[in-house]
């Protein structure tokens, strides 16, 4: 127990990575916000029962959302700016609540939402008090060293543990609940979800999948993702580095087909700020992508 202790208050999480994964999730949400109209996602007046229209209204806590103070078109704007200044990294303390506020505010005030906007909203709250006590300016910058934060380390070690076991579960959630389904267990879902008349693939990329979902290997196909998420899930009792960034690889690959499968590019960037804060324990893909900006534009490297 000694020894974890001291393992835990050597072992810092106020890195780059909560800036890098805090603008993943940034970016998800000003894509929803620019190439939407606000007015028409928040319209609950669509909804073809009424009674739903009331229930949804009456939630706790649903008009604590930016867009009820300030309006849909003020909020809109707000809201941009929000997510642009969680790109620069500066005064996390204030922009982490302000962020989660407008994730939250996205998911109670819009009419249509999907699964990627609820883990952004849910992530970035939890992600408000790591933000709190950061004790840095700028995210982007190295961690102000103190001698006075090896309680501060051991604390939100424990508190992090407790947000990447919230992603394990999402794909063990995933899983399983695939199972309860048939067409999932006999292995012709994927075909269905493929073919679909709204959330199916283009025609063009049908044609691809219609080799493997319409041959023999059709549920070992199906299967594949299931097996996939439950190996994710798995993934939270791993201690080789090398075997968690393979499957933040094999993460990340399998999330980007759904973009060009079903179009869910804000799904994306929620499920991929997820994976890293979960897998990428030496914040490699961010220093991957800074080597190879300053290589190019600096010509030098990192």
């Amino acid at each position: 127990m000694k020894s974890l202790i001291l393992f835990l208050e050597r072992k810092s999480i106020f890195n780059e990575r909560l800036a890098f994964v805090r603008s993943i999730f940034a970016l998800g949400a000003l894509l929803t916000l620019l190439f939407n109209n606000v007015p028409e996602l928040a319209d609950f007046e669509l909804l073809a029962n009424k009674q739903d229209m009331i229930f949804v209204r009456n939630i706790p806590l649903t008009n604590f959302s930016i867009f009820y103070f300030l309006g849909l078109e003020v909020g809109k704007y707000v809201s941009i700016l929000i997510l642009l200044s969680v790109f620069t990294g500066f005064i996390p303390q204030v922009t982490g609540l302000l962020q989660a506020w407008v994730h939250y505010s996205i998911c109670n005030s819009f009419l249509v939402v999907e699964g990627g906007d609820q883990i952004a909203s849910n992530l970035t709250i939890l992600l408000v008090l790591i933000c709190l006590f950061d004790n840095r300016l700028n995210q982007w910058r190295p961690e102000r060293k103190s001698e006075g934060r090896k309680p501060v380390n051991v604390f939100f070690n424990v508190y992090y543990f407790l947000i990447i076991l919230q992603v394990a579960i999402i794909y063990l959630h995933s899983g399983i609940g695939k199972l309860y389904n048939e067409e999932w267990r006999n292995g012709t879902c994927a075909y269905y979800w493929f073919t679909h008349n709204v959330f199916g693939a283009p025609v063009w990329i049908q044609k691809i999948y219609n080799i493997f979902t319409l041959s023999k290997f059709a549920p070992l196909f199906t299967w594949s993702v299931i097996i996939l998420e439950l190996l994710l899930f798995a993934c939270i009792l791993a201690t080789n580095r090398k075997l968690k960034y393979i499957f933040l690889i094999i993460g990340l690959i399998f999330h980007l087909s759904i973009i060009f499968t079903h179009g869910l590019v804000s799904f994306f960037c929620s499920m991929a700020a997820a994976l890293i804060l979960y897998l990428d324990d030496k914040n490699i893909i961010y220093l991957k992508i800074k080597e190879i900006f300053i290589k190019n534009y600096y010509g030098k490297k990192v």
